[in-house]
């Protein structure tokens, strides 16, 4: 009997585990979108106010924006900045962020601003619909691991 009270205990408290862990991945991805929101910004202003070359701002980065991008400092390129974060980025955020690098330094600085502001209304759009998607999936996933320990626990007695 203390055994499998033991038990149910383990497994009440693993599942709970597992939502935690689950909620805090979720999070991390909305982080990670807004680290590379404000990337974008500053990259933004680097380029409006100083009018410096990509491989300077890439250097000038604070530390807080990269660590909210997931990535580590001295980052060399924009691509070095993505392929760090993308286990936490979705595929529409990963496809603008793609489509940034590439075309970003390719033009005047005009429509380099330009192309900053669009990307990260974009991103912005693309945040509100994983929020939106976080709320769902954070709640399910709770409900499933609880409902699923409670059922193993059943089972077991």
């Amino acid at each position: 009997m203390v055994f499998k009270l033991a038990g149910s205990i383990i497994i009440a408290l693993s599942s709970l585990l597992v939502a935690m862990s689950h909620r805090r991945f979720l999070d991390k991805k909305l982080r990670t979108l807004d680290g590379f929101i404000s990337l974008i910004m500053y990259i933004k202003g680097q380029v409006d106010c100083y009018a410096l070359p990509l491989y300077e701002i890439l250097i000038s980065i604070p530390a807080e924006i990269l660590c909210n991008c997931n990535c580590p400092e001295g980052v060399e390129s924009l691509d070095e900045l993505i392929s760090e974060s993308k286990i936490y980025l979705d595929d529409e955020s990963l496809r603008l962020l793609e489509a940034f690098c590439i075309e970003f330094g390719s033009v005047f600085r005009s429509e380099q601003l330009r192309r900053c502001d669009f990307y990260a209304e974009s991103l912005v759009e693309q945040r509100k619909v994983l929020s939106d998607e976080i709320i769902k999936s954070g709640r399910v996933g709770s409900a499933l691991s609880i409902c699923s320990s409670i059922g193993l626990i059943i089972l077991l007695w």
